[in-house]
């Protein structure tokens, strides 16, 4: 018989004599470690993103994943990696001594640990598996994880690579997700090695911010809040609402990020994600649409993007239906452009939606887009001309938004633009922006008072 994570995680404690309990949160949490080990998470996304707050399970959920799936792919490899070596190493040693235990021999014969290795951060099974400890920041030169096969073969597990002191430090949130990309990821014996990163959220740009800005098509987030859809706190022995209630009065950005993982940027948030309805299929009734455009002309990690947003209105809600964002250089943001007018634009014949044209900042590196449009396509252009500021344009819109009538489809880029619309600070603290600018755009244009002046217009 095959144990289940969560029976292995109980089997576990009542062999080691440690009080243990699986609240239903921590199920959620153990079912879908079980899709990360089996390839089915949502969307066929191969890794994994746990934000959780803090004494609230999560090393324990990661070390005895490990264990468990040992038993289930006895040479699996392995790599464990937390926020220093000796954390990494500690829960190395944990996940050793529980294979190596009678009580976990009684359920897998087969698995065990080679004695002689000499070394507390590694060790090996007869199967051939491995388990490896690093820290973030550390050399990981001759190791690796999974196996070169299809199927599961063993994954990287990063638990809580930044601690919560170092998120205020843009140097040390920049080595982690530079020390990931760079070093970590590249120890993947074969592409389907998936990635397992259980944490508290620290900052908009920890590692969670991080992928899911850069790669967030990869990656299954599930998010833990310390409370729960009806108001209540997950786990009051753990975190009772007398101390959630006063942590978030003395410290709300502390409470936001790490409690409820909705990091917040130190000038606060405009947008309130409960105020962002996430839908899972096209609405019907559209009666207008538009295509809304933010461009900047450098490539590179840290200029700005590029963003195109295609937008809908039934004449009561604003639908946020596709978004292609990049860093372009000015001919592939053209390419970009006219490719996504070809995948959006209305047909009469079958499409009674009223196209109010491409919108776009006439402004800087917006001119140019706008100038070779109207030369070289027939595409509807329409400058944009902004004269105030963007937190003005944002809060002009914002009653929209709290009355309930922005709507984003859910799809890959979903994610990415709920973090940037939270993120998103009156005093310009936030990293990225762009986004932001085509999702106000829309909002003004296909919400105004009366559709405004374009109500009437049709461009199809």
């Amino acid at each position: 018989m095959v144990l289940r994570l969560d029976d292995f995680f109980l089997a576990h404690g009542a062999a080691t004599h440690e009080r243990r309990e699986l609240k239903p949160f921590h199920r959620v949490i153990t079912g879908a470690c079980e899709q990360w080990v089996s390839g089915s998470l949502p969307g066929e996304r191969r890794n994994l993103a746990v934000c959780m707050p803090p004494r609230h399970g999560k090393t324990y959920i990661a070390r005895d994943l490990i264990s468990w799936a040992l038993g289930l792919f006895s040479d699996s490899e392995w790599i464990y990696t937390s926020s220093s070596a000796t954390l990494a190493t500690a829960q190395t040693i944990a996940i050793k001594n529980a294979v190596s235990s009678d009580w976990y021999h009684k359920i897998y014969p087969h698995v065990g640990v080679l004695p002689g290795k000499g070394r507390q951060d590694y060790f090996t099974t007869p199967k051939g598996g491995s388990v490896y400890a690093v820290g973030v920041g550390g050399t990981i030169t001759g190791f690796g994880a999974g196996k070169k096969r299809p199927g599961f073969g063993g994954g990287i597990v990063i638990d809580d690579p930044l601690q919560a002191q170092d998120a205020y430090s843009q140097a040390k949130r920049e080595g982690c997700n530079t020390w990931y990309t760079q070093t970590l990821y590249s120890r993947r014996n074969s592409d389907d090695t998936p990635v397992l990163l259980i944490m508290q959220r620290l900052h908009e740009q920890d590692l969670v911010g991080y992928l899911l800005e850069h790669e967030p098509e990869m990656w299954h987030v599930l998010q833990i809040p310390v409370r729960d859809d009806s108001g209540n706190v997950l786990w009051p022995e753990t975190f009772s609402e007398e101390s959630a209630n006063r942590l978030q009065q003395i410290d709300p950005f502390a409470f936001s990020a790490q409690y409820m993982q909705s990091p917040t940027p130190a000038g606060g948030a405009m947008f309130q994600r409960d105020k962002l309805h996430i839908i899972d299929a096209m609405p019907q009734g559209l009666v207008r649409c538009a295509i809304f455009v933010d461009s900047a002309m450098k490539e590179g990690e840290y200029n700005d993007y590029s963003v195109l947003t295609y937008a809908a209105t039934d004449g009561q809600n604003c639908y946020i239906l596709d978004i292609d964002r990049g860093r372009w250089s000015a001919p592939v943001l053209l390419d970009h452009a006219i490719s996504f007018w070809d995948k959006h634009k209305p047909h009469r014949i079958h499409n009674s939606t009223r196209f109010l044209g491409l919108h776009i900042e006439d402004k800087s590196s917006g001119t140019g887009l706008i100038q070779t449009l109207r030369a070289q396509t027939a595409i509807p252009v329409i400058p944009v001309q902004r004269s105030r500021d963007k937190v003005s344009r944002v809060n002009d819109i914002l009653p929209y938004v709290f009355s309930d009538r922005l709507h984003i489809l859910r799809a890959p880029w979903t994610d990415a633009l709920v973090s940037e619309l939270c993120s998103f600070s009156p005093l310009m603290t936030h990293e990225h922006d762009d986004q932001v600018d085509t999702i106000t755009d829309a909002i003004a244009v296909l919400l105004a008072p009366q559709g405004g002046l374009l109500a009437g217009a049709d461009w199809s």
